[in-house]
C-alpha cells in the first residue's frame, strides 16, 4: 500500500469513527463502501478489516462510557442475544425474499426515522399515553436503572426480542451492521436518553465486531497490512468520539443520531442503484 494512501485511510476512518462512536453507529455502515470505492479494497476485505478495527474501538468507547456511567451492560445483552439469532435468520430468508425492494423499502423508512430526530420536538407529550410506553408493559417485564444518573427505563422482553431481532434479521438480509439501528431503537421504543443508549450500543457492537471477526478471519478475508491503517484510524476516532460525546448536548446529540440515519440510508440505496447498474 502507497504511504500516501495509508495514511489517507487513516484519517478517513478517523472521521467515520468519530462520528460513528458518537452516535453509537460504529462507523461500519460508512466506511466500507468508502474504501470499496476510493481505496481498491474488495468488498470482503474491506468488510473483515472494518471488523477487526471495531473490536479495539468500540473496546476503548465502552471503557471511557463506562467510567462516565453511561454504558447499560443489561440492556446490551437483552438486546444483542436476539440479534445474534435474527442475523442468522436474515441470511437464511436471503434466498425467499425480494431483498433488494426490501432494500429500498427499508431505506425510506431510516429516512423518515432519521427525519424524526431532526424535527423539533412540539411541547411536552404525555409519555405514558405513547403507544411504545404501553407496550414495554406486556410482562415479563424489566425495570433497568441507572443509578448514577438516576434513571430507570422499563424493558419488555418481548418488545427487546423483537427489535433485537428484527435488527439481527436486517443485518443478515443486506449485509450491514445492524448496530445503526441499536441506538434509534434505544432512543424511541425503550425511551433510554441518547447518551445512554449511543454507549450502550458501542458495547454491543464489542460482541458482533468479535464475532464477525473471528468468522472474516476463518474465512480469509482479514489481512494485517490492509486492516492497520482501518484500525489506528478507527482507534483514533474512537477516542476523538470520546471527547465530543462528553461535552455534546443531548438535543444536538439526537440531531447527530438523525443525520446517522440519513446517511446509512442513502449509502444503502446508493450501493442498490450501482449493484442495478453493474447487472
Amino acid at each position: 500500500m502507497l504511504t500516501s494512501s495509508f495514511f489517507l485511510i487513516i484519517i478517513v476512518c478517523l472521521l467515520v469513527s468519530s462520528y460513528g462512536s458518537l452516535i453509537g453507529f460504529g462507523g461500519g455502515v460508512f466506511i466500507v463502501p468508502i474504501l470499496v470505492a476510493f481505496f481498491d479494497y474488495s468488498l470482503k476485505t474491506a468488510v473483515g478489516s472494518v471488523m477487526l478495527a471495531l473490536i479495539p474501538s468500540s473496546l476503548l468507547s465502552t471503557y471511557y462510557n463506562g467510567l462516565s456511567g453511561n454504558t447499560n451492560y443489561k440492556m446490551g445483552i437483552l438486546l444483542e442475544l436476539p440479534t445474534m439469532v435474527g442475523t442468522v435468520l436474515g441470511s437464511l430468508l436471503l434466498a425467499y425474499l425480494p431483498v433488494k425492494a426490501l432494500e429500498f423499502v427499508f431505506g425510506v423508512i431510516l429516512i423518515f426515522l432519521g427525519f424524526t430526530f431532526l424535527l423539533p420536538k412540539r411541547g411536552k407529550r404525555n409519555t405514558e399515553k405513547d403507544v411504545m410506553t404501553q407496550l414495554n408493559k406486556i410482562p415479563p417485564v424489566f425495570i433497568i436503572k441507572n443509578r448514577k444518573h438516576y434513571i430507570a427505563a422499563r424493558v419488555s422482553l418481548w418488545l427487546a426480542i423483537l427489535f433485537g431481532g428484527f435488527s439481527g434479521i436486517i443485518a443478515g438480509l443486506f449485509g450491514v451492521g445492524g448496530g445503526f439501528l441499536k441506538t434509534p431503537i434505544m432512543v424511541k421504543v425503550f425511551k433510554i436518553p441518547a447518551k445512554i443508549a449511543a454507549s450502550t450500543a458501542l458495547f454491543m457492537i464489542v460482541i458482533t465486531s468479535t464475532t464477525g471477526t473471528i468468522s472474516h478471519y476463518l474465512l480469509g478475508h482479514v489481512y494485517f497490512h490492509e486492516s492497520l491503517p482501518v484500525v489506528i484510524g478507527f482507534v483514533a476516532g474512537a477516542y476523538v468520539g470520546k471527547h465530543i460525546h462528553t461535552n455534546i448536548s443531548p438535543q444536538t446529540l439526537e440531531k447527530a443520531i438523525g443525520l446517522g440515519l440519513i446517511a446509512a440510508a442513502l449509502i444503502m440505496i446508493l450501493n442498490m442503484a450501482i449493484q442495478q447498474t453493474a447487472l
